[in-house]
């Protein structure tokens, strides 16, 4: 019961950890966004940042000790700075939260109840297979031999060469470096703070979307939260092979490609929804940093988002050049 706490805690930390984050990078963008919006790209941020951290010191041998003292230092440089320099945004985003709950109790209530339900699932449901044991067992090499990549998640072998689609994928070696830090077992950290902060993300994402489908409406704020509901229910519908993101989300919600296949590729479609709609170079920038964030997170991912972007920002640019190139022929 009590490492069940703990991993709640660290999930509740977590999570401001990445607000921090994302208002750190809405600085630098100059634009502001909604508190939803900055979890995830805070997320993402997150990422991109350990992975930055974190090649230069796998390649260089050193030890998950040091990673793990190098990466803390960071986070909690860019958490307190953020809380210095951007502390009137933050206490705006308080003040909007404190009214949009007084003036939404029931809808918070009804959101906070489905959320507690699905993490529960997801955290109590989990499967476990070759493939998802890789991941765990990957935490569990780095944790015990305090090493980076140098042993085989499956045997325990020492591994004489880096495989380059593992080694720029840092998010088990993040869970790692998690591990280390708040001295807790990958199996509790796995099974309930990644997956439940997936299911979190996702719904964030399915969120954003509702926002942006009704936000012209009235009761947008019911009909977005009514949306995500629905379509986080949908997800059992699904649940009938391994190979669909229902089932990743429902049963191996803490594997990187059960990111890639939710919350990635759900944001990643709402901005590029953003785009068409708003043609913004910021939601460029944005689109970017998911782009880097999936290589950190799956290798998997990259493949589904960039598809994803593909599918919808294809037909933009070959509209684009057929009205230029109907705009040069009037000219002529």
């Amino acid at each position: 019961m009590t490492a069940v706490i703990k991993a709640i805690g660290i999930l509740l930390l977590q999570i401001i950890i990445y607000y921090l984050f994302g208002t750190m990078f809405e600085l630098f963008c100059r634009k502001k966004h909604g508190v939803v919006f900055k979890e995830i790209s805070g997320f993402l941020v997150y990422q991109v940042l350990f992975q930055i951290c974190a090649l230069p010191m796998i390649k260089a041998d050193q030890t998950l000790a040091r990673l793990a003292v190098l990466w803390g230092v960071i986070v909690i440089t860019c958490c307190i700075g953020t809380a210095i320099f951007c502390r009137e945004r933050i206490a705006e985003d308080i003040e909007m939260i404190i009214k949009a709950f007084f003036r939404h109790k029931v809808w918070f209530l009804l959101m906070g109840c489905f959320l507690f339900a699905m993490c529960y699932y997801v955290s109590i449901n989990g499967e476990m297979n070759d493939d998802s044991t890789y991941y765990i067992g990957l935490i569990n090499t780095t944790l015990t031999s305090g090493r980076l990549y140098k042993f085989n998640a499956y045997t325990g072998e020492q591994v004489h060469s880096l495989y380059l689609r593992r080694a720029l994928v840092t998010f088990d070696i993040n869970t790692a470096v998690a591990c280390k830090i708040y001295h807790i077992h990958p199996l509790v950290i796995t099974r309930i703070t990644r997956a439940s902060l997936n299911m979190i993300l996702t719904a964030g994402a399915v969120y954003l979307i509702g926002r942006n489908l009704f936000q012209e409406e009235k009761d947008a704020f019911w009909k977005a939260g009514t949306f995500t509901c629905i379509a986080l229910a949908c997800n059992f519908l699904f649940d009938n092979t391994i190979y669909t993101s229902a089932a990743f989300l429902l049963h191996r919600a803490y594997e990187g490609k059960a990111y890639a296949g939710n919350m990635l590729l759900l944001f990643t479609i709402y901005l590029c929804i953003l785009y068409i709609r708003q043609r913004d170079k910021w939601n460029c920038i944005y689109l970017i940093l998911t782009l880097w964030a999936c290589i950190a997170i799956s290798s998997s991912a990259i493949m589904v988002t960039g598809a994803a972007c593909g599918v919808l920002l294809i037909p933009v640019v070959f509209e684009k050049l057929i009205r230029r190139i109907k705009r040069d022929k009037n000219y002529d």
